[in-house]
């Protein structure tokens, strides 16, 4: 963890986030000054749209935190420490779910400061316990989304080796996954539920909205994403742990 935020990228598209969500709420309460009023809750519900960038972001850190260490020359300097592998692994996807916690945190406090800031607190103290819970199920519900696509590009970073290679095949793969999932569903084709990105998104379920396929539950979600999970993890393992690694 410490590595990566040493660099400064990660701290860069982090920071970002904060003017982002600035830029929206001025918008919408420019928006919205003769329209219907808006509460901090509901401006920061708003924000959960900005999400996907917490996403693209982390992909781009799983992606680099292992090839990278190829591309700068500092592998052989991890590799010879009295470290199993197997350790080394579990510390940089460690690294990879805190910089995914803080990107949450981050986007989370700026959109309720910026909605505390210029739109109206909510009436009723009562319904502050209930609207903080529902934030929290939509964001933790992105965040296993978000962690299973970081588990893809950290694959990806353990195989390649070239951090271009991962980072961008990563967000190739998960743009192009997305649009086959909803061409499937689109198509009525079956097969399609059984697709890693056509059962990311586990928000329907909490929410009450029908899924990309009509007979899919959360139960067979959960177990696709759980499945695909344990392989990405396993290839890295395998890949990281096992091969012979070339210094």
């Amino acid at each position: 963890q410490r590595k990566i935020m040493d660099r400064t990228r990660p701290w860069i598209m982090l920071g970002l986030l904060i003017p982002i969500v600035s830029l929206l709420a001025i918008g919408q309460r420019l928006i919205l000054v003769s329209g219907a009023p808006m509460d901090m809750w509901e401006f920061a519900e708003f924000c959960t749209h900005l999400l996907f960038i917490v996403q693209l972001i982390t992909l781009v850190v799983a992606g680099d935190v292992i090839s990278g260490e190829f591309e700068w020359g500092t592998a052989k300097l991890l590799l010879i420490r009295p470290v199993s592998r197997t350790k080394i692994l579990l510390a940089k996807f460690a690294a990879v779910l805190i910089f995914l916690l803080t990107g949450l945190a981050v986007l989370l406090i700026s959109s309720l400061l910026f909605g505390a800031f210029l739109f109206r607190w909510e009436a009723s103290a009562g319904h502050v316990p209930d609207r903080l819970i529902h934030l929290g199920v939509i964001y933790g519900l992105y965040g296993v989304q978000v962690t299973v696509t970081a588990s893809l590009a950290f694959m990806l970073s353990a195989v390649s080796r070239s951090s271009t290679l991962s980072v961008g095949l990563s967000i190739f793969l998960f743009f192009s996954g997305v649009i086959l999932s909803e061409l499937f569903a689109m198509w009525g084709i079956d097969l399609g539920k059984y697709l890693l990105f056509a059962n990311l998104d586990l928000s329907p379920y909490y929410l009450g909205i029908s899924p990309s396929f009509p007979d899919m539950s959360a139960v067979h979600s959960l177990t696709v994403l759980t499945i695909h999970f344990v392989l990405f993890h396993v290839i890295a393992w395998w890949s990281f742990a096992k091969r012979d690694v070339l210094l």
